[in-house]
């Protein structure tokens, strides 16, 4: 197990190393025109959909339907499609005071019949050159169709995806969360996009070529992440997705350990189907960094650091074990070892271990990674130091995420869309 276990340290040590590397050569390439955008309008204005899939959101979806509301576009060239997907809370009540004073178009389905569907009946509904997709808890700045519009005047963009950053952060999950949003949904994506790896199109909100959704057949019902399905069909249809980091929406997240299990259940589980399901995709020289690099490498490097942190748990226990029976053997009489180590010498810093240098590496990289990436989005690190200390750490939560998303995999287990979630 030994010999195993080093090994993964290597081979995992070195994977992270690279994508660090990777994402600080990227940066500085790009440093003066990360936030730079295509200039706009688009002239003559497209039209644009925004769509809203809900199911029992009424807790916050007036607040969503206000903010599209306001967005700053022609009101002839716009409009609203909110699909309550067979709500059993007020957001039918909600939605239909909207519709009756002719804000918005209004479609119920009954029964429930799921986030991937809501949106295809949306995208059928829809009448634009381009529909935006928004969750029915996030809000858009007013100026976000005016920014991200622009990108489409590159043929093969079929995508644009923007800076999601957390509503509101109250508790310390929540300031946990709020910077892993603005790393992951905002410098990484740029990133990604910078290498034509961007792999996602954000639920929260993302704008689409609506003739390609339908040139796909629109959104896989049978997949629970949708937003990453999607784009695998993309890419493997020759097309790319933008990342606009000027324009920004806002976005609840859960405030408790059991709604983020929830929520990290339907992502992580769903992210393993999606690759079983576009398996072709891996190491395939037609679709470029996203075929050799991204896909094999990102994820091929969360299963062995995963398969990693097992590992060292067994070590862990297992020296435990030899450790009890050990002092088991002495009567557990501990103070002649310790008056041994306070007498022993100072440690000689050239005599430490590899092994530690290497597991420290990585922890290293990633907070200056981290800090790097909040700097370049804007972010000041005294706004939130609790966060960011508890986002250093927040792989733990997150490998053994993947662990049971591994086994719910294998095993076929459902895992179905919540509110919020």
């Amino acid at each position: 197990m030994a010999s195993i276990h080093l090994a993964l340290l290597y081979t995992v040590w070195f994977i992270l190393t690279y994508f660090f590397m990777l994402t600080m050569l990227t940066l500085i390439q790009n440093r003066k025109r990360f936030h730079e955008a295509p200039q706009g309008p688009v002239k003559p204005l497209p039209t644009v959909s925004i769509l809203i899939p809900a199911y029992n959101e009424g807790r916050c979806i007036a607040d969503t339907i206000e903010s599209c509301l306001k967005v700053d576009y022609p009101s002839d060239r716009l409009e609203v499609i909110v699909v309550n997907d067979g709500s059993k809370d007020d957001t039918g009540e909600i939605c239909k005071k909207y519709a009756e004073e002719g804000k918005i178009t209004y479609i119920v389905n009954n029964p429930n019949k799921g986030k991937s569907t809501s949106l295809n009946i949306g995208f059928d509904k829809a009448r634009s050159e381009y529909v935006a997709t928004i969750d029915a808890d996030t809000i858009i700045e007013k100026d976000i169709i005016r920014k991200t519009l622009p990108y489409f005047d590159a043929p093969d963009i079929a995508a644009v995806t923007v800076a999601i950053r957390v509503k509101e952060a109250g508790n310390f999950l929540q300031k946990v969360v709020a910077v892993e949003y603005e790393l992951g949904n905002g410098f990484y994506n740029k990133i990604l996009s910078y290498l034509d790896c961007l792999f996602v199109t954000p639920g929260q909100f993302s704008i689409y070529r609506r003739d390609v959704i339908l040139e796909l057949g629109g959104f896989d019902k049978n997949n629970i992440v949708e937003d990453t399905e999607i784009a695998y069909r993309m890419r493997k249809k020759g097309y790319r997705i933008a990342c606009c980091t000027t324009a920004q929406a806002y976005t609840l997240v859960p405030s408790t350990a059991k709604d983020l299990y929830y929520q990290r259940k339907r992502w992580y589980t769903g992210t393993m189907q999606t690759i079983i399901q576009h398996k072709d995709v891996i190491f395939n020289r037609k679709l470029g960094a996203f075929g050799l690099y991204f896909v094999p490498f990102n994820y091929g490097g969360t299963i062995l650091a995963t398969l990693l942190s097992v590992s060292l748990l067994f070590i862990l226990f297992n020296n435990a074990v030899n450790t009890f029976n050990n002092m088991s053997m002495i009567k557990f009489d501990v103070l002649p070892m310790l008056k041994l180590s306070i007498d022993s010498e100072t440690i000689d810093p050239f005599t430490i271990s590899m092994y530690y240098l290497l597991g420290f590496t990585p922890l290293i990289l990633h907070a200056t990674a981290s800090y790097m990436g909040l700097k370049t989005m804007g972010n000041r690190l005294r706004d939130n130091v609790t966060g960011f200390i508890g986002f250093m750490f927040f792989f733990i939560p997150y490998q053994i995420m993947w662990v049971l998303c591994m086994y719910f995999t294998a095993f076929r287990k459902e895992v179905k869309w919540r509110a919020g979630m």
